[in-house]
C-alpha cells in the first residue's frame, strides 16, 4: 500500500466510513469502494507516473510509454463503465492533486460520498 492509500484509509477510518479496500468483485479494482444507503461509490486513487498523468513531463522510453498507454486504456473503459452504472459514483483522485492540498481532496472526495 502506498502512503497515498494509506492516507485515505486513516481518513476513512476517522470519519467512520465502512470500505473495502480492492474489491476484486467491483469493475476495475477500486482502491475503495462504499455501500452507502442506495447507492455505492468507487474511488480510484491514481499515481500520476503510472496511470500516465499530463502534470509534468514524464521521461519514458517506448516500454515506458507502452505501459502507460496500456494502464490509460483500461482506466477508460472503467470510467466509462462507471459512468453507465445508475446506482454508482465513480470518483478518481490524481496523486498530484492530492499532494497540492490534501485537506481539500479529502474533504472533497467525503462529500461526494455521503452527500450523494
Amino acid at each position: 500500500m502506498s502512503k497515498f492509500e494509506k492516507e485515505f484509509e486513516v481518513f476513512f477510518i476517522e470519519k467512520k466510513l465502512k470500505f473495502l479496500k480492492n474489491d476484486r468483485k467491483q469493475n476495475g479494482t477500486p482502491d475503495f469502494s462504499f455501500v452507502m444507503e442506495g447507492y455505492n461509490v468507487v474511488l480510484f486513487l491514481h499515481g500520476c507516473y503510472w496511470h500516465g498523468h499530463n502534470c509534468k513531463e514524464w521521461k519514458l522510453n517506448n516500454i515506458g510509454l507502452s505501459r502507460q498507454a496500456v494502464v490509460a486504456r483500461k482506466d477508460l473503459q472503467v470510467r466509462r463503465y462507471y459512468m453507465r452504472q445508475a446506482r454508482t459514483l465513480y470518483l478518481r483522485c490524481w496523486e498530484c492533486s492530492f499532494n497540492k492540498n490534501k485537506e481539500y481532496q479529502l474533504d472533497k472526495i467525503y462529500d461526494a460520498i455521503i452527500g450523494r
